[in-house]
């Protein structure tokens, strides 16, 4: 994923960001070259597996190996009227790419451990709610899943490129529809913008400078 510097999701922000995560696009490649996808409520083990499930009759059922699992945050448009005269409309948003190794599972008691995984992130039941045959039926329609992370790259676009006055404008009017994002945009681009314009202010004039050299 193409993240300029000043998008990259701060590193404390990542895990926060994956515990809050309840669902994600599972990407692989079938042998023919074609990209297939799948979206999928996932459960975190051990803070570096996805688990979930899928249809017996999925097409990813049959694949292995290195897959990509997209998980969204939040997003927000960005007419120009919100910046300066002169910029262009935009998009606010935050996402997480996992790169990693994709296992099917067929094993009954492994589909039924992710399912309780699933359930205990999810759900007030258990398995223990259900009746077995109805368990059986279902295992054996199901697949697991097991995705395990070897790569993140996580990107918070949420304009550190514009100026802290415009950022509080983009703010305060998506707030209306997304608080989380807008707040996102307080803590993590305002930050940004009034550092770089402090850096901008206190930075030696090109004069002084020139001056310094003779």
């Amino acid at each position: 994923m193409y993240i300029p510097d000043h998008f990259r999701m701060p590193p404390a922000d990542v895990p926060v960001f994956l515990n809050e995560a309840h669902t994600g696009t599972l990407v692989s490649v079938a042998p023919s070259g074609r990209p297939v996808a799948s979206f999928l409520p996932w459960a975190f083990i051990d803070g570096d597996t996805l688990t979930s499930h899928i249809g017996r009759i999925n097409e990813q059922g049959s694949h292995h190996g290195e897959a990509l699992v997209i998980l969204m945050g939040d997003d927000a448009y960005v007419p120009e009227t919100w910046m300066k005269p002169g910029a262009a409309a935009s998009w606010v948003y935050e996402t997480v790419h996992l790169y990693g190794t994709l296992t099917i599972h067929d094993d009954p008691g492994w589909i039924k451990k992710s399912w309780a995984d699933m359930m205990a992130r999810f759900s007030d039941k258990t398995l223990a709610d259900y009746d077995d045959d109805w368990l059986d039926r279902q295992t054996r329609a199901s697949l697991g899943v097991e995705f395990r992370i070897t790569e993140i790259q996580a990107k918070s676009k949420l304009a550190q490129n514009r100026s802290s006055e415009e950022i509080a404008s983009i703010a305060s009017h998506v707030t209306v529809g997304c608080p989380h994002l807008a707040e996102r945009m307080q803590t993590v681009s305002g930050p940004h913008a009034e550092a770089r314009e402090t850096r901008v202010r206190n930075a030696v004039p090109y004069a002084t400078l020139e001056e310094g050299t003779q």
